[in-house]
């Protein structure tokens, strides 16, 4: 009786310091954790090069929301998409490791860049939400960002030559391991010329691209609908010749209500009339017209 008791006490403890682990995405999917992203205030304890938009550049709020101790993996290469479209999408570019005990909450510092140069950088109002893995090149450069623990604007230019086709000789830097290092990864990804690889880099200063500030509105507002039985919902983005321009939701949804709040920038409408319409089943159920402003 008494090594039986002994022998479920140890279970009983063994039960209790158990620890699981995931992926982060797999924690979010299984409701396992619940997650708040935003752009960071600056980080004191970090004494490298940094900007708003790569360097620990986000903050992340983690609450364990099981009875279990979570260990959870946030890779690089994940996409981080903010509510407003006019922010710049942001990439880990330093896998995170986080333990979690039962209940328990933290708060975090995520190594990112921008992938999107000529939106606005994340600010610590502006919220995100963790999405899909970056797949090919750019996942491939930023797993070479986190081995090499490279964090520069360096790093950040090579991220812009895969997403907004900046030139190789923009990855500048006086450490010149670091700067060849990158070159050589975008120069065989894109097809460039190896002497290329060593054009610009005598020392002199490099000024990257000037960004183009243009006066930018978005139209916001919200589509409700509701109905009574499983359906396949589309809702997408529609001009006025009728091109379909952007899919927002495109699944089976159950009966109740809904409604989807959306933002369209000035700069995605061409100065045209567009629709934002909803399919049930394939035929149209809502819509709802923007105008832009003349």
């Amino acid at each position: 009786m008494k090594a039986t008791y002994l022998l479920f006490t140890l279970f009983c403890i063994l039960k209790t310091s158990a620890e699981t682990s995931y992926k982060l995405s797999e924690a979010v999917q299984k409701k396992l954790v619940h997650i708040n992203m935003s752009g960071a205030k600056p980080d004191t304890s970090f004494h490298g090069a940094s900007s708003s938009h790569h360097g620990p550049c986000m903050a992340m709020e983690l609450s364990n929301a099981s009875n279990e101790n979570l260990n959870l993996n946030l890779e690089y290469g994940y996409r981080l998409v903010p509510d407003d479209s006019s922010l710049q999408t942001m990439i880990v570019t330093q896998t995170l490791i986080v333990k979690l005990t039962s209940k328990q909450k933290k708060n975090y510092h995520i190594y990112a860049m921008c992938t999107e140069a000529h939106d606005g950088a994340p600010s610590a109002d502006a919220k995100f939400v963790l999405r899909n893995r970056a797949t090919g090149n750019l996942l491939g450069l930023t797993e070479l960002l986190n081995r090499k623990k490279y964090q520069t604007d360096a790093a950040q230019n090579a991220v812009w030559c895969f997403t907004n086709d900046y030139a190789l000789s923009s990855i500048y830097s006086e450490d010149t391991v670091m700067m060849y290092d990158l070159r050589r990864f975008v120069a065989k990804a894109k097809g460039i010329l190896e002497t290329q690889i060593y054009e610009a880099a005598s020392g002199e200063s490099y000024s990257p691209p000037q960004r183009t500030i243009t006066t930018r509105t978005v139209y916001s507002g919200s589509l409700s609908y509701s109905f009574s039985r499983t359906s396949k919902i589309l809702v997408a983005l529609f001009d006025e010749d009728n091109h379909m321009k952007k899919v927002y939701v495109n699944e089976t949804q159950h009966e109740g209500e809904y409604a989807y709040n959306y933002q369209i920038g000035s700069d995605e409408m061409d100065s045209k009339k567009h629709y934002l319409r909803m399919f049930r089943d394939g035929k149209l159920q809502e819509e709802i017209s923007i105008i832009p402003n003349p």
